[in-house]
């Protein structure tokens, strides 16, 4: 019997892609009543707190850092597509290819400044350090940053010089593009044993920067990862999440030896031989991209990325957890500079892992079984590495120093009544 057949299929998905955590919007402030002296409380609650809200105005968080939204950027949406074909061979072979791709549009991108200065404007150098007459003096709470008298020149060249920083909370600009081929072939249960193995190519990419951390669900972050709010095509990079090559695979094999004395014996006998089993399941996957970032942000820029001047992949016999990836493939941008390497120029080690189960359910009575099996957890004793640390200046650079679980033994007896 040979079957064969193909698939075709397209989602279009739209839907809110910012969720609007905190701050509640469309105004909130955050205002604090501390104790002078760490005895007396700062306020009662009879009472209530004597600080008063400041009123909604244009000139509301003058001084300080303020967040806003695009009021006309649309919502996010998905696009998924797939094509796929399948055959089958006699009763118990089964083959699968495909291609899956998607588009991810308008992501809700983790906040960005728009007060930041140009790069263009950078080019003034130690000129942006200068202190000048603060035009706003006297018109700034002189509790902020901005509120002295001298003001450093470079703030004054800002889009919106009143204030530290300018948020879009969540605004929705990001792109992400994914595509894959998956292949999948299967053996079904026939003649003692089953098994199945799948592998997929694919690759990730997008500019949304840490569009998928945690920042995502909590309210505005401070330390946003682009390191040019006003120029996303230099995030433009494979994803965090980006892994590809995954090759997986799973069998199950019930032991000769077993068969022949399940035939042959009867009683309380056949409940000693006869069903072992032999399972195992193999995984082996490329590792994922590690961002290499500076330590040091500067003029209210995201972050700043070293140079890179060369290929910082190792050689595999060269690789070790003190030196992952060629450190000297990096090198200090100079002050104001954002810096030439990538968002993510490194990838991390490659995850393979085999895991085997040795089984055998035995039948006391016909309400009564006792199942037995005996496991080992990377059996190869492989354990995962971690990411390298990719923080260029900090003494770690380019050193693994995490790993998850060596081999594990574990054996289970469970009572079935």
């Amino acid at each position: 019997m040979v079957r064969s057949g193909y698939s075709l299929t397209w989602i279009e998905q739209a839907g809110i892609t910012t969720p609007f955590t905190t701050p509640l919007f469309p105004f909130i402030q955050t205002l604090s009543q501390q104790t002078l002296d760490n005895i007396n409380p700062a306020f009662y609650l009879s009472q209530g707190p004597s600080v008063t809200p400041q009123p909604a105005s244009p000139d509301a968080g003058l001084g300080q850092g303020v967040f806003g939204v695009q009021r006309n950027n649309g919502s996010g949406y998905a696009q998924q597509w797939n094509l796929s074909l399948q055959k089958t061979f006699g009763e118990n072979w089964s083959v699968e290819a495909g291609y899956l791709g998607s588009k991810l549009t308008r992501l809700g991108v983790p906040d960005v400044n728009l007060n930041q200065l140009t790069v263009e404007q950078l080019a003034l150098g130690a000129q942006l350090t200068q202190q000048v007459e603060n035009p706003f003096f006297g018109e700034i709470p002189a509790i902020t940053s901005l509120g002295r008298p001298t003001i450093a020149r470079g703030q004054l060249l800002r889009l919106f010089p009143r204030f530290t920083t300018v948020t879009l909370y969540r605004n929705n600009t990001g792109n992400s593009t994914y595509h894959s081929f998956q292949s999948r072939v299967e053996k079904r249960f026939s003649k003692w044993l089953t098994f199945t193995v799948a592998y997929t190519f694919s690759r990730l990419i997008d500019d949304a920067g840490a569009v998928f951390d945690s920042a995502v669900l909590t309210g505005p972050v401070a330390n946003f990862q682009a390191a040019d709010s006003v120029n996303k095509r230099i995030e433009k990079d494979v994803s965090t999440g980006n892994v590809p090559h995954i090759l997986s695979s799973g069998f199950v094999y019930e032991l000769p030896f077993g068969r022949g004395w399940t035939r042959s014996l009867s009683g309380w006998k056949e409940m000693l031989a006869g069903g072992w089993q032999v399972a195992g399941i193999l995984r082996l996957q490329s590792g994922s991209p590690v961002a290499v970032t500076n330590t040091n942000a500067f003029a209210r820029f995201g972050i700043q990325r070293p140079n890179r001047v060369a290929d910082p992949k190792l050689p595999p016999d060269q690789r070790t957890t003190a030196r992952y990836f060629d450190t000297a493939a990096f090198t200090q941008a100079p002050q104001f500079t954002i810096g030439s390497s990538s968002r993510n120029p490194v990838t991390g080690p490659g995850y393979r892992a085999a895991d085997v189960m040795v089984g055998k359910v035995f039948t006391i009575s016909e309400g009564f079984r006792v199942e037995f099996r005996a496991e080992a957890f990377n059996v190869a004793n492989t354990p995962p590495l971690g990411n390298p640390n990719g923080s260029f200046g900090n003494p770690a650079f380019g050193s693994i120093t995490t790993a998850q679980d060596p081999r594990v033994y574990e054996f289970v007896l469970k009572l079935q009544f």
